[in-house]
């Protein structure tokens, strides 16, 4: 079964360490299969982050994400977002073709990410390349259990 991605954005009101409100908007990853189901478990993931139904959710988007890759997961890591080419090369006219892969990486920097990224990649099969690692707003990711 493919799986499907999708980032949802949640807009709230948050009470800071020094006692004021402040809105801020967090986003997270979800698993699953169709915007509808997207807005479901959002709800309901952010009723149970937040602790109150005191919040909006502002945006639903398909993200194309090939593999999640975690690693030792700590309260002050973050999510990276890497895309990796697959590099193939066409018989008959020799020329390289890239087909990109995003992977959204939990790590502690963007030096851990790469290299939880290459770790990841080592059983490839085909020539890869990374054209790119950037840090996120994604604070989690939601899969199903």
């Amino acid at each position: 079964m493919k799986r499907n991605w999708y980032k949802f954005r949640v807009k709230y009101s948050k009470v800071m360490d020094d006692g004021k409100k402040k809105k801020v908007s967090e986003e997270y990853l979800v698993d699953a299969e169709s915007f509808t189901e997207t807005e479901k478990r959002a709800n309901k993931a952010a009723t149970d982050l937040i602790g109150t139904r005191d919040f909006d959710i502002t945006a639903i988007s398909r993200e194309p994400v090939t593999d999640i890759i975690k690693g030792t997961e700590q309260e002050d890591n973050h999510w990276y977002k890497a895309v990796v080419a697959l590099v193939t090369e066409d018989d008959e006219t020799g020329q390289k073709k890239f087909s990109p892969q995003v992977m959204y990486v939990n790590a502690e920097d963007t030096k851990e990410a790469d290299e939880l990224l290459r770790e990841h990649m080592d059983d490839c099969q085909v020539d890869w390349e990374i054209k790119s690692i950037a840090e996120t707003k994604v604070l989690g990711v939601l899969e199903y259990k």
